[in-house]
């Protein structure tokens, strides 16, 4: 039998999948991989089978094009660097850039609706929070990230939260509840796993949130929503000061301590620190960026290469395989073309979510992706935003998703 986007047995596994990713994305760490080589599977099968090209469908052009772009320019910094002597298993990081358009052509036609999927999104954020909550107080972790690296856990936990509340002002007593329970849930994830650089995205966000979503405020019972959204804040701002109740490193204390070592840098002092060993980085990548502006030194070449020019803490930066910034690590790596690759990767979708804001049928879906792309776009001022297997696997599943849907006909 034919499988095609419009048959039952294909639809309901497709929507298991798009359900099952942001539960199983942070919490079990390989299966949001694993859901993306299913779903690269499928579209590799209606490439072939029905002769269904991405490059050539409206709804996919845009993405296909940006996502291979930046793959093809990573590749090419390598080749220009280091000819065929580079490492270029090195790529499997990037890989999903290069598949996305076949895992973009599994997804975009499909039957979900949104409130399912926002549901399983809560779902997901309820937990992680159980997940932090039970190593943080029953294990002893002093920063708890479940299976992950801390700061992507924190980075797709703060996520995960405000694309939960896409729908907040239109959705029914009861759910607003349960996506307030979430949220709080999200919050303490994000807290407790102590990332610094996730709080900066986390009030980021907040105005971009507040801004666009203030149209909806008039909707439903005004005094209902905002007072539930204040009464999730209030909550959440509560387990900021969760070193009251556990004496342990938390989010307050890391503020105090990054202000102390940047201090303490800039004093010429070589204690190495999470901090010093960043403004280490940023301050000598720029140097090695005006080397080789055009095409940078190879991608995974930055930081050996910004080892060379640092002052303090050679060996330690040799041994880090990104630079801290998403964007200057884009600069050392494949110069002002892999920038300006990363750069049309973030913000082209985001030109176009932002338009699609006006459309009635397509805002919560518009919201959706401007809350992505602007996360993403602040989660590389100190994280790795693009270069972590997990975080690309997370911004190309939900570009492929929200994407294709602001040239669809949706029913509000």
């Amino acid at each position: 039998m034919t499988v095609t986007a419009t048959d039952n047995r294909y639809s309901n596994f497709l929507i298991f999948l798009l359900i099952s990713f942001p539960i199983l994305i942070i919490s079990v760490k390989p299966f949001g991989n694993l859901i993306l080589l299913v779903l690269l599977f499928l579209g590799s099968y209606i490439f072939i089978k029905q002769k269904k090209n991405p490059f050539l469908i409206p709804e996919l052009k845009t993405l296909s094009w940006i996502t291979l772009s930046y793959f093809l320019v990573m590749m090419a910094s390598m080749i220009i660097a280091d000819g065929l002597a580079a490492q270029f298993h090195h790529l499997g990081r990037k890989i999903h850039f290069l598949l996305a358009p076949l895992i973009a052509l599994a997804i975009y036609d499909n039957n979900l609706s949104i409130v399912q999927f926002l549901r399983s999104i809560k779902f997901g954020l309820i937990l992680i929070g159980i997940i932090v909550l039970v190593q943080f107080f029953i294990w002893g972790y002093d920063r708890p990230s479940g299976m992950f690296n801390e700061n992507v856990f924190s980075d797709l936990a703060v996520i995960l939260l405000f694309l939960s509340i896409v729908r907040f002002f239109e959705e029914t007593k009861r759910e607003q509840i349960f996506t307030s329970i979430a949220a709080i849930f999200g919050v303490i994830a994000v807290v407790l796993s102590a990332s610094r650089g996730s709080w900066l995205s986390f009030l980021v966000l907040i105005p971009v949130y507040f801004g666009i979503a203030s149209s909806r405020f008039s909707k439903g019972n005004y005094k209902r929503s905002f007072g539930l959204i204040i009464l999730t804040i209030v909550i959440s701002i509560g387990f900021t000061q969760i070193d009251l109740v556990k004496e342990k490193t938390a989010f307050a204390k890391k503020i105090g301590t990054a202000i102390d070592n940047a201090q303490s840098w800039s004093n010429d002092k070589s204690e190495f620190t999470s901090t010093s060993a960043r403004l280490e980085m940023w301050k000598y990548g720029l140097l090695a960026a005006e080397d080789s502006p055009l095409f940078g030194h190879g991608y995974r070449n930055a930081n050996e290469v910004v080892s060379n020019y640092a002052m303090q803490f050679k060996k330690e930066i040799s041994m880090f395989t990104h630079l801290h910034n998403e964007y200057l690590t884009n600069l050392v790596s494949a110069g002002l073309v892999g920038l300006v690759s990363m750069i049309i990767l973030l913000f082209a979708p985001l030109i176009v979510f932002v338009k699609k804001l006006r459309s009635e049928e397509h805002y919560n879906y518009a919201l959706m992706g401007v809350l992505l792309c602007v996360a993403y776009s602040t989660f590389g001022f100190t994280h790795i935003a693009l270069g972590e297997e997990n975080m690309n696997a997370f911004y190309v599943f939900f570009l492929s998703l929200l994407l294709p849907k602001m040239r669809q006909k949706i029913s509000v």
